[in-house]
């Protein structure tokens, strides 16, 4: 997975956006999205449910803002003979009919113990395939799917480092378009995005009263245990908290109208004096070209700097 280079100085919200974008956390491994958010945000340490955790302040008010980190990905559910890799889907959040459905014929990369290899999902031979019964194809399936990775046998997928679980998702290619470039098109782009966001304002924001927590969270798309462990931590100041839940793709408002209130992931800090939940517009939410406006994740960072701040 790719790195966070250079010193967290010199990278900017855009380039944060671009950055994160282009990595992959499948849910339950998001080992190396949190080092390297880890070290974007100085200061920053990982809490024992594996959340990042940045922590200003000791007293009351306590103000806390937490973006998940993982997606709806895959893990390598078996190795063939011949050396295909099958596919299983990792994360219980609903995704859509079509969503395995994008994998067909696309470029995906297989991280494993020796690092990320390239694979590619097969495509079904129209050619062999006509004529030999009447009717439509079946519609492609995870159950379908086998990946090559350019082994020949089960051995040469082992010799690349790829074992039963090792985490796949789509080879991501981050995609700026539109007017002025501020389009990003990408694979879960409203998360990533998100998150940008809020490394860009943790760095930024003034220091105010009381406690500022900022956390960068695990398991999301499988039951949010990673912001459910993170606040029953907070233990008795947590009732007393403000809580920011920044939530992942939805088609809340027009692309360039602003961070928009969410409705999913409050569920994780019910009981809570103050729960806000923000959500960036986006369009082909969960799809391979999930988009994002950069002038919405500037407005984004800016409303979280100021409630990290203490405005009110």
């Amino acid at each position: 997975m790719a790195a966070l280079a250079g010193t967290a100085a010199a990278q900017t919200p855009d380039s944060l956006v671009l950055r994160l974008a282009a990595m992959s956390a499948v849910t339950g491994l998001e080992d190396a999205m949190a080092e390297s958010l880890l070290a974007a945000l100085p200061g920053s340490t990982i809490d024992r449910a594996g959340n990042v955790v940045w922590t200003r302040g000791s007293s009351d008010p306590v103000r806390i803002a937490i973006c998940p980190m993982d997606e709806v990905g895959y893990v390598v559910g078996g190795v063939t003979a011949d050396g295909y890799l099958t596919l299983r889907r990792v994360g219980a959040t609903a995704v859509g009919a079509l969503y395995d459905q994008f994998l067909e014929g696309q470029r995906v990369t297989v991280f494993g113990r020796r690092g990320a290899v390239a694979g590619v999902v097969g495509v079904r031979s129209t050619h062999l395939r006509r004529g030999r019964r009447p009717g439509p194809d079946e519609a492609f399936s995870l159950d379908s799917a086998y990946v090559d990775v350019g082994a020949t046998a089960a051995a040469g997928v082992a010799g690349l480092g790829i074992e039963v679980l090792a985490p796949v998702t789509r080879a991501k290619r981050p995609h700026r378009y539109g007017p002025a470039g501020q389009l990003i098109a990408a694979p879960a782009a409203a998360a990533r995005a998100a998150c940008a966001a809020l490394v860009s304002a943790a760095r930024r924001a003034p220091a105010g009263d009381g406690t500022t927590v900022v956390a960068f969270t695990r398991r999301r798309h499988y039951a949010n245990d990673g912001a459910a462990f993170l606040l029953i931590d907070r233990g008795g100041a947590a009732p007393a908290a403000n809580v920011v839940l920044l939530g992942g793709a939805a088609p809340a408002g027009a692309i360039g109208s602003g961070p928009q209130l969410a409705t999913d992931s409050v569920g994780v800090a019910s009981g809570f004096r103050a729960v806000t939940a923000w959500t960036l517009p986006t369009r082909y939410a969960r799809t391979p070209v999930e988009t994002v406006s950069l002038a919405d994740v500037a407005q984004l960072e800016q409303r979280l700097a100021a409630f990290l701040g203490g405005a009110r």
